[in-house]
Protein backbone atom coordinates (compact mmCIF):
# COMPACT_ATOMS: atom_id res chain seq x y z
CA UNK A 1 0.00 0.00 0.00
CA UNK A 2 1.44 3.35 -1.00
CA UNK A 3 0.40 6.86 -0.01
CA UNK A 4 1.53 9.06 -2.87
CA UNK A 5 -0.23 12.15 -1.51
CA UNK A 6 2.19 12.58 1.37
CA UNK A 7 5.40 14.56 0.77
CA UNK A 8 7.34 11.37 0.09
CA UNK A 9 7.23 8.76 -2.62
CA UNK A 10 6.87 11.18 -5.50
CA UNK A 11 10.05 10.05 -7.22
CA UNK A 12 13.11 11.79 -8.59
CA UNK A 13 11.13 13.27 -11.48
CA UNK A 14 9.11 15.39 -9.03
CA UNK A 15 12.22 17.34 -8.00
CA UNK A 16 13.23 20.59 -9.70
CA UNK A 17 15.74 20.63 -12.60
CA UNK A 18 19.13 20.98 -10.90
CA UNK A 19 18.38 18.66 -8.01
CA UNK A 20 16.72 16.14 -10.32
CA UNK A 21 19.82 16.13 -12.54
CA UNK A 22 22.10 15.80 -9.51
CA UNK A 23 20.10 12.83 -8.18
CA UNK A 24 20.11 11.20 -11.63
CA UNK A 25 23.89 11.62 -11.77
CA UNK A 26 24.20 9.95 -8.37
CA UNK A 27 21.94 7.14 -9.57
CA UNK A 28 24.12 6.58 -12.63
CA UNK A 29 27.25 6.59 -10.44
CA UNK A 30 25.85 3.96 -8.11
CA UNK A 31 24.65 1.82 -11.03
CA UNK A 32 28.16 1.97 -12.54
CA UNK A 33 29.61 1.06 -9.12
CA UNK A 34 27.39 -2.03 -8.91
CA UNK A 35 28.42 -3.15 -12.40
CA UNK A 36 32.12 -2.60 -11.64
CA UNK A 37 31.76 -4.49 -8.37
CA UNK A 38 30.12 -7.44 -10.15
CA UNK A 39 32.81 -7.47 -12.86
CA UNK A 40 35.59 -7.24 -10.28
CA UNK A 41 34.23 -10.14 -8.22
CA UNK A 42 33.66 -12.23 -11.35
CA UNK A 43 37.22 -11.52 -12.52
CA UNK A 44 38.57 -12.48 -9.09
CA UNK A 45 36.64 -15.78 -9.14
CA UNK A 46 37.89 -16.62 -12.64
CA UNK A 47 41.48 -15.70 -11.79
CA UNK A 48 41.48 -17.80 -8.63
CA UNK A 49 39.68 -20.85 -9.99
CA UNK A 50 41.07 -20.97 -13.53
CA UNK A 51 44.48 -19.31 -13.34
CA UNK A 52 45.36 -19.91 -9.68
CA UNK A 53 46.17 -16.35 -8.60
CA UNK A 54 44.41 -13.45 -6.90
CA UNK A 55 44.15 -9.80 -7.94
CA UNK A 56 44.74 -8.74 -4.29
CA UNK A 57 42.63 -5.60 -4.78
CA UNK A 58 39.12 -7.00 -5.09
CA UNK A 59 38.25 -6.80 -1.42
CA UNK A 60 39.51 -3.24 -1.03
CA UNK A 61 37.92 -1.82 -4.17
CA UNK A 62 34.75 -3.81 -3.54
CA UNK A 63 34.53 -2.25 -0.08
CA UNK A 64 34.94 1.26 -1.48
CA UNK A 65 32.32 0.57 -4.12
CA UNK A 66 29.96 -0.78 -1.47
CA UNK A 67 30.35 2.45 0.50
CA UNK A 68 29.57 4.40 -2.68
CA UNK A 69 26.47 2.31 -3.39
CA UNK A 70 25.14 2.73 0.14
CA UNK A 71 25.80 6.45 0.53
CA UNK A 72 24.83 7.44 -3.02
CA UNK A 73 21.79 5.18 -2.86
CA UNK A 74 20.34 6.67 0.34
CA UNK A 75 19.15 9.95 -1.21
CA UNK A 76 17.77 8.09 -4.24
CA UNK A 77 15.68 5.70 -2.14
CA UNK A 78 14.55 8.59 0.05
CA UNK A 79 13.50 10.64 -2.99
CA UNK A 80 11.68 7.65 -4.47
CA UNK A 81 9.87 6.93 -1.20
CA UNK A 82 11.31 3.42 -1.15
CA UNK A 83 12.47 3.37 2.46
CA UNK A 84 10.70 1.35 5.13
CA UNK A 85 7.53 2.80 6.61
CA UNK A 86 5.08 1.50 9.15
CA UNK A 87 2.13 1.13 6.79
CA UNK A 88 -0.34 -0.12 9.38
CA UNK A 89 0.07 3.20 11.20
CA UNK A 90 0.09 5.37 8.07
CA UNK A 91 -2.99 3.68 6.59
CA UNK A 92 -5.03 4.50 9.71
CA UNK A 93 -4.25 8.21 9.54
CA UNK A 94 -5.91 10.81 7.36
CA UNK A 95 -3.75 12.69 4.88
CA UNK A 96 -3.17 15.53 7.36
CA UNK A 97 -1.99 13.08 10.04
CA UNK A 98 0.27 11.32 7.55
CA UNK A 99 1.74 14.65 6.51
CA UNK A 100 2.38 15.70 10.14
CA UNK A 101 3.95 12.33 10.93
CA UNK A 102 6.23 12.46 7.87
CA UNK A 103 7.12 16.07 8.65
CA UNK A 104 8.15 15.09 12.17
CA UNK A 105 10.07 12.06 10.90
CA UNK A 106 11.85 14.11 8.21
CA UNK A 107 12.79 16.85 10.70
CA UNK A 108 14.26 14.33 13.13
CA UNK A 109 16.03 12.55 10.25
CA UNK A 110 17.49 15.86 9.09
CA UNK A 111 18.90 16.53 12.56
CA UNK A 112 20.51 13.08 12.69
CA UNK A 113 21.84 13.40 9.12
CA UNK A 114 23.34 16.83 9.90
CA UNK A 115 25.09 15.46 12.99
CA UNK A 116 26.39 12.45 11.07
CA UNK A 117 27.55 14.62 8.18
CA UNK A 118 29.39 16.95 10.57
CA UNK A 119 31.23 13.92 11.98
CA UNK A 120 31.98 12.59 8.48
CA UNK A 121 33.42 15.96 7.43
CA UNK A 122 35.66 15.85 10.51
CA UNK A 123 36.77 12.35 9.56
CA UNK A 124 37.67 13.45 6.02
CA UNK A 125 39.55 16.49 7.32
CA UNK A 126 41.52 14.36 9.80
CA UNK A 127 42.38 11.74 7.14
CA UNK A 128 43.51 14.50 4.78
CA UNK A 129 45.60 16.38 7.35
CA UNK A 130 47.28 13.29 8.75
CA UNK A 131 47.80 11.73 5.32
CA UNK A 132 46.17 8.45 6.33
CA UNK A 133 46.33 5.73 3.68
CA UNK A 134 44.77 2.27 3.69
CA UNK A 135 47.25 -0.41 4.84
CA UNK A 136 46.69 -2.36 1.63
CA UNK A 137 48.38 -3.08 -1.68
CA UNK A 138 46.84 0.05 -3.22
CA UNK A 139 47.50 2.31 -0.24
CA UNK A 140 44.43 4.39 -1.04
CA UNK A 141 44.25 7.78 0.71
CA UNK A 142 41.27 7.22 3.01
CA UNK A 143 39.80 10.67 2.46
CA UNK A 144 38.80 9.61 -1.08
CA UNK A 145 36.15 7.02 -0.12
CA UNK A 146 35.22 9.16 2.89
CA UNK A 147 34.36 12.10 0.60
CA UNK A 148 31.74 9.89 -1.07
CA UNK A 149 30.12 9.43 2.34
CA UNK A 150 29.94 13.22 2.81
CA UNK A 151 28.48 13.70 -0.67
CA UNK A 152 25.83 11.05 -0.04
CA UNK A 153 24.87 12.36 3.39
CA UNK A 154 24.72 15.94 2.07
CA UNK A 155 22.36 14.71 -0.64
CA UNK A 156 20.20 13.02 1.98
CA UNK A 157 19.98 16.33 3.83
CA UNK A 158 18.93 18.18 0.65
CA UNK A 159 16.22 15.62 -0.13
CA UNK A 160 14.96 15.81 3.47
CA UNK A 161 14.82 19.61 3.25
CA UNK A 162 12.77 19.39 0.04
CA UNK A 163 10.40 16.89 1.64
CA UNK A 164 10.03 19.09 4.73
CA UNK A 165 9.16 22.06 2.49
CA UNK A 166 6.63 19.92 0.62
CA UNK A 167 5.04 18.82 3.89
CA UNK A 168 4.78 22.38 5.16
CA UNK A 169 3.23 23.46 1.85
CA UNK A 170 0.64 20.65 2.06
CA UNK A 171 -0.25 21.67 5.60
CA UNK A 172 -0.49 25.36 4.67
CA UNK A 173 -2.85 24.54 1.80
CA UNK A 174 -5.03 22.73 4.31
CA UNK A 175 -5.16 19.56 2.24
CA UNK A 176 -6.36 16.31 3.77
CA UNK A 177 -8.47 17.64 6.64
Amino acid sequence: MSHQSTPVGQGIDSYQGGLRGYLRLQQIALEVAVVIMALLVTTEVVCRSVFGFSLHITEEIGGYLLVAVVFLGMPITLAEGSLFRVEFVMSRLRLRGQTWLMLLFNAMSLAVAALLNWQLIGLVRESWQRGINAPTVLGTPLYLPQIVMVVGMSSVMIVLLVQICRGITLLQKGEGR
